[in-house]
């Protein structure tokens, strides 16, 4: 006995007649009596019989026609939840970002995507780097924006951008009152850095540990507002997306402190999971997330 024997069965039971039954299921009349007869055969016991020109079903037919009520009422259900699923699916782009990215690049990326695609509601959720992975293995995400690092065998990476992270501080500070700093002279430095978890962290940690920095990290924060506001106070100094202090360097409230190794870069990838379908909306984001990002490099 399977599924699809007890479908024809249910089938000829509410019809009455195999002609109709195969119509409904687009099979010929042959297979349907085929498969019908098949069925009895399994059930060891005569499930109906011809009366005349109609069938009718013996006893135990009738209380398996019951049962197959019950069985493809609740298929229906599972057909009709999918479907509303798919629905919805298809009316939603959940996109988890850096904050950096978040504040800087969304607005633009995801206006010119509803441009396209005014029926889609776009969620927007922003974390660090390893708060978004999980978020995406968990199918709270359709795509994520992180920093690059190593991923999964679940995870599709598709390189996004460079990102560009540039030495901040107050202007009197006296580091950035010299022509160039090299990243040993920030050995004793007092240091704010981003939360545990964070991409850009991890990079620039790396990075001053392979250059022999001996660091003092007087503060730790995944609030961009609260890391500026202690610059201002001049508590410290810290390696900020250059995208999001543009307007503090043009009102000369932080200064860019130039390092003779330059800016610390490092790649950013969009992931999503190999097991999801690119859909037409995913695909169009990318592809407008990724253009803008080069027409305004980081």
């Amino acid at each position: 006995m399977n599924l699809k024997q007890l479908e024809i069965f249910h089938y000829f039971c509410l019809s009455g007649s195999m002609s109709r039954t195969a119509a409904h299921l687009r099979v010929s009349q042959p297979a349907i009596s085929q498969h019908l007869h098949g069925f009895e055969e399994d059930c060891g016991v005569k499930l109906f019989y011809r009366d005349g020109t109609t069938y009718r079903l013996t006893d135990t037919g009738e209380a398996i026609f019951l049962l197959t009520k019950r069985i493809f009422s609740r298929v229906a259900q599972i057909s009709s939840l999918l479907e509303q699923a798919q629905k919805g699916q298809a009316e939603r782009l959940r996109v988890g970002t850096t904050k950096g990215y978040a504040f800087t690049l969304m607005p633009d990326v995801l206006s010119q995507f509803q441009s396209k695609f005014p029926g889609v509601q776009v969620i927007l959720s922003e974390g660090n780097s390893a708060e978004l992975l999980t978020r995406l293995r968990r199918r709270k995400e359709d795509l994520v924006i992180v920093a690059n690092s190593t991923y999964d065998s679940t995870m599709r990476p598709i390189p996004f951008a460079r990102a560009k992270f540039i030495l901040v501080a107050r202007p009197d500070h006296p580091l950035a009152q010299r022509t160039e700093v090299s990243l040993k002279d920030l050995t004793n430095e007092a240091l704010i850095i981003r939360e545990p978890g964070s991409g850009s962290r991890e990079v620039i940690l790396k990075r001053l540990n392979q250059s022999g920095v001996k660091l003092s990290v007087v503060a730790e924060s995944e609030n961009l507002s609260f890391i500026l506001g202690y610059i201002e106070r001049n508590m410290g100094i810290s390696f900020i997306l250059a995208q999001e202090v543009r307007r503090e360097l043009s009102e000369g409230i932080l200064k860019q402190i130039n390092l003779v190794e330059g800016p610390i870069t490092f790649q950013s990838d969009i992931v999503t999971l190999r097991g999801e379908p690119l859909t037409i909306p995913i695909r169009y984001f990318i592809k407008v997330a990724r253009k803008f990002q080069q027409s305004n490099s980081v």
